[in-house]
Order: C-alpha cells, then sequence, then structure tokens
C-alpha cells in the first residue's frame, strides 16, 4: 500500500475492560507486520468528568493507536444517549482530520464490528470514496442469540445494514455467520478470514500431567452455560472418573455455590481472570479445553486451545463444527447436559487416540500473525489495486 489502513474497531481492549475486543487488538499486531495500521478507537468513559476528552497515543512499529474517551453529560436516559452518539460521531471525525494531516489519506478503511465505528466509514466513502471492508466476529447476528440484533431498536439496525451493505467486502470469521448474515439480515459479497492466534504464546509444550484436567477459560456467563459444565461433571464424578476442571474467569457467586451443592469440591477449581500468556501455561498444562456454549461465533479460546494441541469438545453451534472434527476433539448438541457428560468419559477412555503434536501443527499453519495477516493484506491490494 502507498499510504495506510485506517482501522476502525468498535470495540477494544480498554480502561475498563482490557480483555473486550482482545480479538482484533491480536489481528492489529498480526497485520501491522506486513503493512502501516492507524487505528482510531473512541469511547465513553463514566469516570471521566462532565464533557471531557482524553486522547491517548501509542506506536509499535507500523501500528499507530488512538484511543479517545470523553465523559457522560449532567443528563440521564435518552439524552445522554444521544449526546453520548453525537459526541462519538464527532471525535471519530475530529481526531481523524488529525490523522489525515499527519499522515496523509488512508488506502482503505477496515471496520471491525459494523457499529459504532463504521459510521464514519460510511462518511469517508461518501465524501472521499475511500473503500472499506468490514470484519465481523459478533454472535448477535445469529437469531437465537441473547444479544440478538433482531431485538435491537430499528435505527440501530439500519444502521448495521447500511454498513454492511455499503462496504466493499464483508470479513466474517467463519462460514457459519457469513451465511447467517446473508440469509437473515443483509446480502454482501464476502470472503472469509479467520481469527489469529499468537503462536509464539500458543504452541505445542508436552507437559506431564498427573489427573487428567479439562480446562473452561470464560466469562462464565449465559452463553457459555458454566451451570450444564458443572451439572455433567456430576454425571461424570457418579460413574468413577477420576478428573478435575480448572474454570478460568468470572467467579459468580450462585456458580461457586452450585459447584458445593453438587459436591464438586474435589473435582472443580476455579481461579480468577489471568492474562493472556498465562492462559497459554494453563493450556500447555492441561489434557482437554472443555467448552458448553448456548451460541457461539469463532471462538479465540478454541483456536488457541488447538494450537497448543489440546482436543477439545464444544457444542455444534455457530463456527465450531467448522473448527473440530474427529481427530482434534468432539461436538455434542447445545444444553445437552447428558450427551456432554458422555463426551467428557470417551474423551478420557480414548485420549491416547489423539495426536496432540498433530492438532497444534494443524491449528497453528491455519491461524498463526503471517497467514491471516497474508489474508488481509492480499485483500487491501486487490481493492485499491
Amino acid at each position: 500500500m502507498k499510504n495506510y489502513a485506517l482501522w476502525l474497531p468498535s470495540w477494544y481492549p480498554n480502561r475498563k475492560d482490557v480483555f473486550d475486543g482482545d480479538f482484533i487488538e491480536r489481528h492489529a499486531m498480526a497485520v501491522s507486520e506486513q503493512t502501516k495500521i492507524i487505528l482510531l478507537f473512541v469511547a465513553k468513559d463514566e469516570h471521566l468528568k462532565r464533557n471531557k476528552v482524553e486522547i491517548e497515543k501509542k506506536t509499535n512499529n507500523n501500528l499507530i493507536v488512538y484511543k479517545v474517551y470523553y465523559g457522560k453529560t449532567k443528563w440521564g436516559g435518552v439524552f445522554e444517549k444521544l449526546h453520548s452518539f453525537i459526541k462519538y460521531v464527532g471525535l471519530q471525525k475530529k481526531i481523524y482530520k488529525q490523522i489525515l494531516n499527519e499522515n496523509g489519506t488512508p488506502d482503505i478503511v477496515h471496520v471491525h464490528v459494523a457499529l459504532k465505528a463504521g459510521l464514519l466509514a460510511l462518511y469517508l466513502k461518501k465524501k472521499y470514496r475511500i473503500p472499506f471492508v468490514v470484519t465481523e466476529n459478533w454472535t448477535g447476528y445469529f437469531p437465537y442469540s441473547s444479544s440478538s440484533i433482531y431485538k435491537k431498536n430499528r435505527l440501530f439496525r439500519l444502521l448495521n445494514k447500511r454498513v454492511l451493505e455499503e462496504a466493499t467486502l464483508f470479513l466474517p470469521v467463519s462460514d457459519s455467520l457469513e451465511k447467517t448474515v446473508n440469509k437473515y439480515f443483509a446480502t454482501v459479497n464476502y470472503q472469509i478470514v479467520p481469527n489469529v492466534v499468537n503462536t509464539e504464546l500458543f504452541y505445542f509444550n508436552p507437559t506431564e500431567i498427573k489427573k487428567f484436567r479439562f480446562l473452561h477459560p470464560s466469562t462464565m456467563n449465559f452463553n457459555k452455560n458454566p451451570e450444564g459444565l458443572l451439572e455433567a461433571c456430576k454425571i461424570v464424578k457418579e460413574r468413577g472418573y477420576d478428573f478435575e476442571l480448572l474454570m478460568v474467569g468470572n467467579q459468580p457467586e450462585t456458580l461457586v455455590s452450585l459447584a458445593k451443592q453438587l459436591d464438586l469440591s474435589e473435582q472443580v477449581s476455579f481461579i480468577e481472570a489471568v492474562s493472556y500468556a498465562d492462559i497459554a501455561k494453563l493450556m500447555q498444562q492441561s489434557s482437554s479445553l472443555l467448552m458448553f456454549s448456548r451460541f457461539e461465533n469463532l471462538p479465540c479460546v478454541i483456536l488457541e486451545a488447538l494450537c497448543c494441541g489440546l482436543p477439545v469438545i464444544g457444542t455444534s453451534v455457530g463456527g465450531i463444527p467448522e473448527l473440530i472434527d474427529k481427530e482434534n476433539g468432539l461436538l455434542v448438541e447445545s444444553e445437552n447436559i447428558p450427551a456432554l457428560a458422555k463426551a467428557m468419559m470417551k474423551m478420557m477412555d480414548n485420549y491416547k487416540g489423539y495426536n496432540p503434536r498433530l492438532i497444534s501443527e494443524k491449528a497453528t499453519a491455519l491461524f498463526n500473525y503471517t497467514i491471516v495477516a497474508k489474508q488481509y493484506v492480499d485483500i487491501y491490494n486487490k481493492i485499491i489495486g
């Protein structure tokens, strides 16, 4: 590219949550190894004084990141939402002008998650004819999602659809997401580009494990169905299997209490959320990844586990069936607790039939920084050229 790609993420690691949109951060790091990226992220910070704006700029070789935070107003309710929306759009345009003055015009704009970041992309296309693409990873396009886009207000749906339809190319991270969007929401041209894994952290590192360990790192929310995991563990324990489940992330009191009620104190342990690097170490010290999601797209945690050589137990929802086959794991029906328990026992019984090194090699070849970044850069050059 002649100049640079302007990245506009709707989610990104921020002051409130360093894990929010961290998959986009990894994408940015990967692609910046092959081309220049300037990333602009705007968000409201409830702790900032009224109408105050703070800008953080960080440069890491080919990646320049602008994080822009603004405070709330003295109002609440509808007035606060309207003011926030106007403030967001205004700051996007203001900081873009600064980027423009310092770096020239971007060759292409890359939106990550259509709203709200895609609003600036629409403006730049209309006024300056700068093309843009959209990467999506949001489960909200699936009708059965608890945060479904079909439950959003009419304006949100219209703007979201406009962003997708005006994009030169839609870049879903899974085939399932592409089919869902085209069937239920908007007709778009697409090319699938998967999530990316830092394979310098997530790699096969054989470790002696005394007791079979299932690992479940997540937010422990409704989508992940952690209660169902515990119910399945109870069944497996009653069948006489010796195992442990390590649950990493949020620790709702109701979930901890349920584990005690089910008499799983010796089988199940909880630890708080840990760093990205520490998750990699925990994977390398575990036997299998255990997921029981109600709905999902293409979970990064499954890609990372596969890169570490872990066979995975997951549900047949979203893009998960595109990842799991008989060589690297087992699939079960969502909400089917007896089926999950059966899969856990089958995993332990047939564990020696898996080849962790081969699982790692195949996943690493698909999801490493270099291969995924090249797909993006090739798309940029094709559109620009």
